[in-house]
């Protein structure tokens, strides 16, 4: 009993620091609209003004924050914006959308020293699918797709490798085992780290919203919750419906519902709720969760959410 009750102690103890030193707020300039954390980075796009966007990168390590990049869009019948954000080891991507019933997609992407640099355009109907995808990074890596083409960049802008994959990419992630790409058939591709590809994983068309492969093999978020992969094992960790993934690390999953933000302890299925947002601009990276309300950015250290996780019960 002294046991469990001083393991809450701590546990209340570091969630009580989230309003000290291991919480840390910047406010943006406008509402934010997306959102990416990796280590210690956290990239956002704000709307500044009506049409008008920032990308800017927020070092929490005491590095500030720095815009990368800047867009304004002329009024269009189905809206412009900034669609998806990534940042490793202080190389952000980002993508934007413009235009009325056939859209314009760009990729940009900038260091902390060089210019923004559009590296891929391509219009598709308004109708369907972004024909771009910014995938989810890990320090050293920066996915996105294209159509087929995985690629993956180091954070001096040189390709880690392309690949193509059986169909169109949907969805894709970096992690600490590789890369693990949803395609619009359903089918989930893991490549290892070099690019070579692992096992393709059989999966109902649309079932898998994002996959991650870690150290308890690959992670699949789908409708109806969590199907962690590893050889012959399957296991399955029901969530409420309209959950979305925020992310992996460390056997702690990150989800939301609604505007909670909830954390899962994979290794028994306990989850416990974080924190409440005007919205759902949450990604939980390796060092810690970066999430944004209203203009307000946070960025929590491991510490708290390692901490929150501990104390998981339902």
């Amino acid at each position: 009993m002294k046991l469990t009750a001083a393991l809450a102690c701590l546990c209340a103890a570091a969630l009580g620091a989230a309003g000290g030193a291991s919480a840390r707020d910047v406010r943006a300039a406008g509402p934010v609209r997306a959102l990416a954390t990796t280590g210690v980075e956290v990239a956002y796009a704000a709307e500044v003004r009506p049409r008008c966007f920032e990308l800017r990168v927020w070092d929490t390590s005491d590095r500030g924050v720095r815009r990368y990049g800047s867009h304004c869009f002329l009024s269009t019948s189905t809206g412009s914006g900034v669609a998806a954000v990534a940042v490793s080891n202080r190389r952000a991507l980002w993508l934007t959308y413009t235009g009325g019933n056939i859209r314009e997609w760009s990729l940009w992407t900038r260091t902390r020293t060089s210019r923004a640099t559009r590296i891929r355009f391509t219009t598709a109907d308004v109708d369907g699918p972004a024909p771009i995808v910014v995938g989810s990074a890990w320090e050293g890596s920066l996915p996105y797709a294209a159509g087929r083409t995985v690629v993956v960049l180091h954070p001096n802008g040189s390709r880690r490798f392309a690949v193509d994959a059986p169909d169109r990419v949907v969805s894709l992630s970096a992690h600490t085992r590789g890369f693990a790409a949803v395609l619009a058939d359903g089918r989930v591709l893991t490549l290892t780290r070099e690019g070579r590809p692992v096992r393709e994983h059989a999966f109902a068309p649309g079932e898998v919203q994002a996959a991650v492969l870690a150290g308890p093999g690959l992670i699949a978020f789908t409708r109806s919750g969590v199907e962690v992969r590893n050889g012959a094992s399957v296991r399955r960790i029901p969530l409420p419906v309209g959950s979305r993934f925020r992310g992996f690390s460390e056997g702690v999953l990150a989800y939301a519902v609604g505007t909670d933000l909830r954390l899962l302890r994979l290794r028994d299925g306990r989850s416990v709720a974080f924190r409440t947002l005007a919205g759902t601009y949450a990604q939980l990276g390796r060092r810690g969760v970066g999430h944004a309300s209203g203009r307000r950015v946070t960025f929590e250290a491991w510490a708290v959410v390692a901490a929150a996780a501990a104390a998981a019960n339902r």
